[in-house]
């Protein structure tokens, strides 16, 4: 959520952002009634103060042996005022905050300005792409073929986008989860496995909703309440302190989060239809920090350097890139995405985000942080450590041998007790 203080100081830079940003929002409609629920608090609160006084000059005059009818009277009137100020400020303030959950976050110094992610900024690729001497193959084609990968079956019982992994593939996504979790624990971040489902408040406050809406599972709980699949742990590991005041001493915190993930992939149509890239249900290890204001572009450079180190361990070529404004999203204001090179399609595909989103989710969380001077909120970042379907997949193009084989990446050979190919 946006910061109304410095929006009412400086709305132009607000306006730029959503601009920037490809948000269509209803500025002037926002501005005139931020103008009258200010007002009409003002004059709730000047009516409140009256009757208060005025029940205590009653209460006076009643001791005193006098006639209070008049004072009681106005308090009376004063009532009746209060109850119709309450009818008129309620619709206005729903249609505030409608306008207000839909601001998306300003954007950071550096951020390039684009309308789409074709204008994302290609700031280095890293890693020597393989010369293969026989034809690579799309990694759905060879896992298919080592009856490693079913989409077929999966299709069958689920639909679309969904996949039936197979004997080493399951045991390269066990490895490659549990060696990227004990990366994270030793830079820092407590490993933890996260609720899947959530209240509509827990994404609220991350800003995956009101937008993005159609591309989220929902269920219904026992009680007839909707709630929601998460695409990803940032959403619990953020909301857990919702409302919540952390000591200052605590900060950083930062959390390793597992788990499994699930999205709608509304829009994408025809995308990636075949193989791991775009499916409706893998699995993820994300970062999640919580730092100080100050701390929060360091810290936005660490997340990324994780990211990195991961794909250089694993030395699978990749590309950095610097988000534009039109591919930032809601709550974040600035971002960087590895995309990864498969050389079995010929391109590069994303494989990790990382975001810093300032105090945009601790401000719809309410999630501060105190000092012996202040309390202010802090700033939430997120990044992907390890986004499993669309690494394993990276692992199997960029590793694939001439006889269909497929080599294991050194880092994770000591998981399969010293088998070197799957």
């Amino acid at each position: 959520m946006i910061d109304l203080k410095a929006f009412r100081q400086n709305p132009d830079l607000y306006i730029k952002a959503a601009q920037d940003k490809q948000f269509e929002i209803d500025f002037p409609t926002f501005q005139k009634l931020d103008q009258e629920i200010v007002l009409m608090k003002q004059k709730i609160e000047e009516i409140q103060a009256r009757r208060n006084t005025a029940s205590k000059e009653i209460e006076q005059i009643k001791r005193s042996g006098w006639n209070a009818d008049a004072l009681m009277e106005s308090v009376k009137n004063d009532k009746a005022e209060l109850e119709r100020l309450d009818k008129e400020y309620a619709p206005l303030s729903e249609k505030f905050e409608q306008i207000l959950m839909r601001i998306p976050n300003i954007v950071l110094d550096g951020v390039p300005f684009g309308e789409s992610d074709e204008k994302n900024v290609e700031e280095a690729q890293i890693g020597e792409k393989r010369v293969f001497d026989f034809q690579p193959l799309p990694h759905w084609e060879l896992l298919e073929k080592k009856n490693l990968l079913d989409a077929q079956r999966a299709a069958k019982i689920s639909g679309s986008r969904f996949l039936f992994l197979r004997g080493d593939l399951v045991m390269l996504e066990f490895a490659l989860i549990q060696w990227a979790l004990k990366k994270l624990q030793k830079k820092g971040f407590q490993p933890t496995i996260v609720p899947n489902i959530v209240r509509k408040d827990a994404m609220m406050s991350t800003g995956y909703l009101p937008y993005g809406e159609e591309s989220i599972y929902k269920i219904m709980d026992e009680e007839g309440q909707q709630q929601y699949l998460i695409g990803t742990s940032e959403v619990t590991l953020v909301a857990q302190h919702s409302d919540e005041m952390i000591d200052e001493n605590q900060l950083p915190l930062r959390y390793g989060g597992f788990s499994p993930c699930y999205r709608g992939e509304a829009g994408t149509y025809g995308k990636d239809t075949k193989g791991m890239i775009r499916v409706h249900q893998f699995e993820k290890v994300e970062m999640v920090s919580f730092v100080k204001p100050e701390d929060s572009e360091k810290e936005h450079q660490l997340i990324l350097a994780i990211e990195e180190e991961i794909f250089q361990e694993l030395k699978i070529p990749y590309r950095r890139l610097l988000i534009c404004t039109g591919d930032l999203g809601v709550p974040a204001a600035k971002k960087y995405d590895l995309e990864a090179w498969f050389p079995g399609l010929g391109t590069y595909k994303e494989v990790t985000s990382c975001s810093n989103c300032t105090d945009f989710q601790a401000r719809r969380a309410q999630i501060k942080y105190k000092t012996t001077e202040k309390k202010e909120f802090l700033h939430t970042l997120n990044g992907t450590a390890v986004a499993v379907s669309r690494t394993l997949a990276a692992i199997v193009e960029n590793y694939q041998q001439a006889d269909g084989s497929i080599m294991i990446p050194e880092v994770l050979q000591p998981y399969f007790e010293g088998k070197q190919t799957m």
